[in-house]
């Protein structure tokens, strides 16, 4: 199957992750989500979870907490979430 917009051939493990796609990698107009751990509750009752962010998602959050990531190697800093019951 050929992309529609660039006329190369469209992988094949693409397409069988996205059956109904119609265009290639390059042209997709989806970016590359971005992930942060985050933690909730306090004592014994604490665990960890993963917010997955749209690009722009990711942004805010990187300008909110003043991070700064020159690589993709490097990973945010973790999300704290009071639990609203002891907030």
């Amino acid at each position: 199957m050929k992309c529609i917009k660039c006329t190369i051939v469209i992988q094949p493990l693409r397409i069988k992750a996205l059956p109904n796609t119609r265009v290639c990698v390059n042209c997709s107009t989806s970016g590359a989500y971005k992930a942060i751990s985050t933690t909730h509750g306090e004592g014994d009752n604490t665990w960890n979870d993963i917010q997955v962010m749209t690009p722009e998602q990711f942004s805010q959050y990187t300008k909110l907490n003043n991070v700064n990531f020159d690589s993709e190697e490097e990973t945010p800093p973790p999300l704290e979430v009071k639990n609203s019951k002891n907030a």
